[in-house]
């Protein structure tokens, strides 16, 4: 047990990076705390996949410690509302209600997080482009301080691009015309990667001064074992912030969650999902 515990311990600093290229290799941590905002995203593939899928994912869920968890890919509403029964405590559940399948969802750890408004969904008149999953954005407090999140499924696969370059434009155009002064996360599958040239997120790429993926220096990196969709391999789930978040961000990495918790990874790819959760840290003054 005590080498299993170790071992775990080991994974879990090497798979968190600062997002310094610098300090990749030598500056590794994840670890939700009361000082910090947790976030994360995971795609978890048809949620749920199979009949233990729930067991597995309550262990990990508690182990991580973290204020937010936005999932994409939820199938089942009876075996959603399973999992937060499960999870009991203070975690409450958000599903959003218009999307014909994947639908984008929360879990809500509300120790620290105050809820301003149910979650709900932007940008519907623009279905298509979100692949009839329209982002699905959730207003809350942290330490007495606003933010807002969209979590967001992106269209898949080649052939794609266009209609992921559409759902860039409009979601940035949405932030710009509405949330200009807010803190605001965007997190999720977005289904392409950050490096690639004429790039669909160039209107957020572009803009630097306003916008950055947190998560850059792991899609800039060669290292594939980091990635968040290793199956293929490919980094297709991202994090997003505005400029108002740029000296708080923290720690942005993979959660290796198949190396961690599962003695043989394929066990996790084959009960929990395809894609590994990505995370960030935000360091919140008192």
């Amino acid at each position: 047990m005590k080498n299993k515990l170790f071992y775990i311990v080991i994974i879990l600093f090497i798979g968190c990076a600062e997002d310094d290229d610098n300090n990749f290799h030598n500056s590794y941590k994840f670890k939700g705390t009361n000082h910090t905002l947790d976030i994360v995203s995971w795609n978890i593939e048809n949620f749920p996949k199979n009949d233990v899928t729930i067991n597995e994912i309550i262990p990990i869920i508690d182990s991580l410690n973290v204020d937010i968890i936005a999932l994409q890919e939820i199938e089942s509403t009876q075996d959603f509302n399973n999992m937060v029964n499960q999870l009991g405590g203070n975690w409450i559940g958000y599903k959003a209600e218009n999307s014909s399948y994947g639908v984008l969802s929360y879990l809500i750890n509300t120790t620290l997080i105050t809820i301003n408004s149910a979650p709900s969904t932007i940008l519907s008149q623009f279905n298509y482009d979100f692949t009839y999953r329209p982002p699905y954005v959730l207003q809350f407090e942290f330490n007495n301080t606003a933010y807002t999140l969209i979590n967001v499924h992106f269209k898949c696969c080649d052939g794609g691009e266009e209609r992921r370059a559409n759902a860039s434009a409009h979601l940035e155009n949405y932030i710009k015309n509405n949330l200009s002064n807010n803190n605001v996360i965007v997190v999720g599958d977005f289904n392409d990667e950050l490096v690639d040239e004429n790039n669909v997120f160039d209107v957020f790429l572009n803009k630097s001064q306003d916008y950055l993926f947190s998560d850059i220096h792991i899609a800039q990196n060669n290292q594939k074992s980091y990635w968040s969709f290793p199956s293929y391999p490919s980094h297709i789930d991202h994090i997003l912030i505005t400029d108002e978040l740029f000296n708080q961000e923290d720690t942005t990495c993979t959660l290796l969650l198949d190396q961690w918790f599962f003695d043989n990874a394929n066990d996790y790819f084959f009960y929990v999902s395809d894609h590994r959760p990505m995370a960030i840290s935000l360091n919140i003054d008192p």
